[in-house]
């Protein structure tokens, strides 16, 4: 029976993001050629891409022995294949000095990250329609393929990454993958935008929210956000969560999303 977090002043909210996110990432350290490392001190993963969000660590609750060896661990896979890598540090991130021993280890800080969560009951019943858009949920390998590339050229990921992305995601087929929801969003019949939701650990998360430039200040980021976290809603879930973009994070904002980690 599923464990629904039922509001965002839960004592188990943030472990539920943190959880979250590592569902939406650990299929990618599945896939041929790609690396996962799973326990319960610590999650990493390596695909290659050269991007560092498609590499590195995700959670990490370890001693001080343990960043040696797990710093060690994802610096071979860089030196063997060269893509660059991030260590996310969240609320919950062992031990307290982590960041220190990280830079320490000559590592440089990437940036800070909001993590955001939202009570389902507050968001809208429905964002307001654009005309001739239309959301599809990806349902083939296609689709799959035409999902990364909008995610890649929306992000702003160099044309060698968006292949190599395109190409994994095409691969991409276990169990915690097809559990996920992916959207591709059609402006006058043509693809636009994108959007992720993952129903995992009590909470809906958002990822992979992206736009073509020429399909930008629209209002098309809002409702690639907006209609999946409905969706879940209807399904049951009282919470959602996402980590914010600097351009994402005023449309969160005003769709209802709170601050609840960094």
């Amino acid at each position: 029976m599923r464990k629904i977090i039922e509001d965002i002043a839960s004592d188990e909210l943030l472990t539920a993001l943190e959880s979250n996110m590592i569902a939406f990432w650990s299929p990618y350290g599945r896939a041929k050629g790609s690396t996962l490392q799973a326990t319960p001190d610590v999650v990493w993963f390596y695909t290659g891409i050269p991007v560092p969000l498609f590499n590195g660590v995700l959670s990490a609750r370890l001693e001080p022995s343990g960043v040696k060896a797990t710093f060690n661990g994802l610096q071979a896979k860089i030196d063997e294949q060269g893509a660059p890598a991030l260590w996310w540090i969240g609320p919950q991130s062992k031990p307290d000095n982590l960041g220190s021993l990280l830079e320490q280890g000559g590592l440089q800080p990437a940036g800070e990250v909001p993590g955001m969560a939202i009570d389902l009951a507050l968001v809208e019943k429905e964002p307001e329609t654009i005309t001739n858009f239309t959301i599809q949920k990806v349902s083939s390998t296609e689709m799959q393929t035409l999902w990364a590339r909008i995610v890649a050229v929306g992000t702003g990921f160099p044309g060698a990454a968006a292949d190599a992305l395109a190409r994994l995601e095409a691969t991409l087929s276990d169990p915690q993958y097809k559990a996920q929801h992916r959207y591709i969003g059609f402006l006058n019949g043509t693809p636009v935008a994108t959007s992720a939701l993952v129903v995992e650990s009590g909470v809906a998360g958002m990822y992979a929210v992206a736009t073509m430039p020429e399909a930008r200040r629209k209002g098309i980021g809002r409702i690639m956000t907006v209609m999946p976290l409905l969706e879940a809603r209807r399904n049951g879930y009282r919470v959602g969560v996402l980590q914010a973009s600097a351009a994402g994070y005023p449309i969160y904002k005003k769709i209802g999303f709170k601050d609840v980690c960094r």
